[in-house]
């Protein structure tokens, strides 16, 4: 990975998140067929023996019936330890950019430039007495497969934070300069122009929005006046979050700014 972000002039490396492949299950694969083996052979012996002395080879059925079905187990073990086995994998970000490498094959490097976005997505987990949160990133670039960081990953939430406060950190002034030239940004979900925000076919003017925030993991549009949020997504529907967020607070409070006063003169 350092070989391959310096060759990206990425920059020092910020975040390093990994998998840990699971242990090979040994002693399920081994112990049926400890056991299945032997009793498949006293099965076959027996079932020959009784067919050369009293011509009844059924006697050995039962070891033979165990044995089969020990050694097939161990086989199922088998296939499906070696189907879900997966390759470590490594995800770093640093300064200009993001490295994934999965052993045994090359790295892949992106600046932020070479990204279209990021979402990501907490979920709060509870039986009532216990709760925990999981957490998924996924990191789109313009070329190449979508990267996903979950909870398999080492250290993932303290990661997701800071590659989102650097990502941010870049696109935001980007994206700001184009709300100023009068585009229309999408955030896959939503889209935010100069004079509004926006979901698939409906859209609300800066001048009617009262707050944009995120309450538990859903992104909520609210109009003045009306107590249900104008509009809801789901946090993993919106493309670069943390961006979208700050432009769209600039924009209503600009939009505040420009609101005429009761007492200002026509």
């Amino acid at each position: 990975m350092r070989r391959v972000a310096s060759e990206f002039e990425l920059g020092s490396r910020q975040g390093l998140v990994w998998t840990e492949p699971k242990r090979f299950p040994w002693l399920v694969v081994l112990l049926p067929t400890l056991v299945g083996l032997p009793a498949l052979w006293l099965g076959i012996s027996a079932a020959l023996e009784g067919a050369r002395s009293d011509g009844a080879w059924y006697f050995g059925l039962p070891l033979l019936i165990v044995g089969i079905a020990m050694v097939a187990a161990a086989g199922y073990f088998l296939f499906l330890a070696l189907r879900r086995r997966q390759a470590q994998v490594w995800v770093g970000h640093y300064q200009h950019g993001i490295v994934r490498e999965v052993a045994g094959q090359v790295p892949e490097a992106y600046t932020w430039d070479e990204l279209d976005g990021i979402r990501r997505s907490s979920t709060r987990v509870t039986n009532g007495i216990t709760g925990v949160t999981t957490h998924e990133l996924w990191i789109d670039p313009r070329e190449g497969a979508e990267i996903t960081v979950t909870d398999a990953y080492k250290g993932v939430a303290r990661f997701i934070e800071e590659l989102d406060e650097n990502f941010t950190r870049v696109r935001l002034p980007q994206d700001r300069d184009r709300l100023k030239a009068g585009e229309r940004i999408d955030f896959f979900g939503a889209h935010l122009d100069p004079t509004g925000v926006g979901y698939l076919g409906h859209r609300l003017g800066w001048h009617e929005v009262e707050r944009v925030a995120v309450e538990h993991g859903w992104l909520e549009i609210h109009r003045h006046g009306e107590r249900k949020p104008w509009a809801r997504l789901p946090v993993a529907a919106v493309q670069n979050l943390s961006v979208f967020l700050a432009l769209a607070t600039t924009m209503r409070q600009e939009a505040v700014a420009k609101r005429p006063r009761p007492n200002d003169p026509a």
